[in-house]
């Protein structure tokens, strides 16, 4: 019998946890979710077989190592902050460890010891990171394996409102976490990619008005705005002679043109007091007197009331509290998953277009296309750790074939499936 941890139960976690209790029987697995309290998990286990529900409090050493020791595997569903404590005890326990973030500094300095323990730590396994560089590297390592050069690779992804819940001026909902969207581009780290042989470098001010267009057809345009560094994915899906390697996120116009007049207010910073900016002042200085549809999507939010602004709160945290109320996936809401890759190459003397898109919706509120796409992938790969399946041991990443094989493999089996149109 093979013991389970999850640990979160936020909005990506359903189908994670329903996909592991499905398979739990035939596959001998015992599946224990915490959260801060055992109601909270009790809501996504549902009592079912093979489930416990358990209160977690991450600030308890001895109770953390407790829980721990007492399972084969752990999946953090934790803030991405969280997951070196959370990592740090699986290596002193032992134990392997799945999560769907980043690759952190701090993380990726635990290799060696994770290797010498003979464990797998395996992050960025959701949709972004996740399925993105899974699918990217079946057609790098497909093109690559056939002698062709990849000259240009551009990828984009966003989560979304899916048009028919679409009921707002922005175009968007939260269908993932709302801390993440409002900080979104900020951090360490500088906004980097690759513009036909040239380095291309931002600041976070210039983000949202550093937007590219991507015209799917029937499947709708988007803006692509640019996801922090991309120059360091040359190196990871061996790219080494890429004229082009841009990684960003998509949005639906003119969400990125409105969301550059909050960064540009000082409506999204992380750290100290709230200067709430009255609309006469701020249309003066953003140069909104002839731009009637972003003057009514900053009406739209509430951005001239200055009681949604208190002082005693830092900016980023009044906008992410008044935006969670705007933009509440309701429980008919459908969101929507778009992922695009668009990649260049040569084959002999002649140039050849892929343009691979996935483009998914959701069921309701609840059951997300972003928590399908985050959860599948964790759950499909804690299937192939525990059952001896993957050789591999370190701090990964699903860029290796005899990770991304299996796992999309199945990902398409149960519906999530790429568009592939070659020119």
């Amino acid at each position: 019998m093979k013991k389970i941890l999850i640990l979160g139960a936020g909005k990506s976690s359903i189908y994670l946890i329903d996909y592991l209790v499905e398979h739990a029987a035939a596959e001998q697995w015992e599946i224990t979710v915490g959260d801060l309290t055992t109601e909270f998990a009790l809501l996504k286990t549902k009592g079912r077989p093979s489930t416990t529900a358990i209160a977690f409090d991450i600030k308890d050493e001895a109770g953390r190592h407790a829980t721990i020791s007492a399972h084969d595997l752990v999946i953090s569903m934790l803030p991405a902050m969280l997951h070196t404590t959370i990592a740090e005890d699986c290596l002193l326990l032992g134990k392997n460890l799945v999560t769907p973030s980043y690759i952190s500094p701090a993380m990726k300095s635990m290799d060696e010891a994770v290797r010498a323990k003979g464990l797998i730590f395996m992050n960025e396994m959701g949709l972004d990171p996740g399925i993105d560089h899974m699918s990217a590297m079946q057609i790098i390592d497909k093109l690559q394996a056939g002698g062709k050069k990849i000259t240009s690779f551009r990828s984009h992804c966003g989560g979304l409102v899916a048009p028919e819940s679409d009921t707002n001026a922005w175009h968007y909902k939260f269908s993932w976490n709302p801390r993440n969207v409002i900080l979104a581009g900020q951090g360490d780290g500088g906004i980097k990619w690759k513009e036909d042989g040239e380095v291309c470098e931002i600041h976070y001010p210039q983000l949202f008005s550093s937007t590219s267009p991507i015209d799917l057809g029937p499947d709708g345009t988007y803006d692509s705005y640019p996801n922090r560094d991309s120059l360091k994915y040359i190196l990871e899906y061996h790219l080494d002679n890429v004229d082009t390697m841009y990684r960003g996120t998509l949005r639906v116009p003119p969400y990125c043109e409105a969301w550059d007049c909050l960064v540009q207010l000082g409506y999204t910073a992380p750290t100290g007091k709230t200067t709430f900016v009255p609309k006469t002042e701020a249309i003066a200085q953003l140069e909104l007197e002839d731009r009637p549809e972003i003057q009514y999507m900053l009406e739209e939010i509430g951005l001239f009331d200055e009681a949604n602004f208190p002082q005693e709160k830092c900016p980023a945290e009044n906008l992410q509290k008044l935006l969670e109320n705007k933009w509440k996936m309701e429980p008919a809401d459908k969101d929507l998953v778009v992922m695009v890759h668009e990649i260049d190459y040569l084959d002999g003397g002649s140039k050849h277009h892929i343009q691979s898109s996935l483009y998914l919706t959701g069921k309701d509120g609840e059951h997300t296309a972003m928590a399908l796409t985050v959860g599948l992938p964790l759950a499909i790969v804690t299937k192939l750790i525990l059952k001896d399946q993957i050789s591999m041991r370190g701090v990964l990443m699903p860029k290796h074939k005899e990770i991304y094989e299996p796992v999309m493999q199945e990902l398409e089996a149960l519906g999530v499936k790429f568009k592939e149109v070659v020119t």
